[in-house]
């Protein structure tokens, strides 16, 4: 990279010393006088009993099942089929 000279005006200027001094007001205060900011989050009893209802339901045993399920073909005809669309149409999961 080539650098084809330069100008004055980009060079940075030194600082006085009154542009670098703090107003005593600002220097004293002390942390303690500063608000403190907090979050909080309230779980409705709905929500825990929904998080409830979803841990029982993806236990390893019932993953499992399901699993050997597909695989044999369980869920392989149109009677299926048909439940799991009126289901998706009846939830509005589309």
């Amino acid at each position: 990279m080539k650098i084809n000279g330069y100008s004055d005006s980009l060079r940075p200027t030194p600082l006085s010393n009154q542009a670098i001094q703090r107003p005593a007001q600002e220097v004293t205060q002390s942390p303690a006088t500063k608000p403190v900011k907090s979050d909080s989050v309230q779980i409705s009893d709905e929500a825990r009993r929904l998080n409830a209802d979803q841990r029982d339901a993806l236990n390893p045993e019932r993953v499992a099942e399901l699993r050997q399920k597909v695989l044999t073909g369980a869920y392989n005809s149109l009677d299926v089929v048909d439940q799991v669309a009126r289901r998706i149409l009846t939830r509005g999961d589309l």
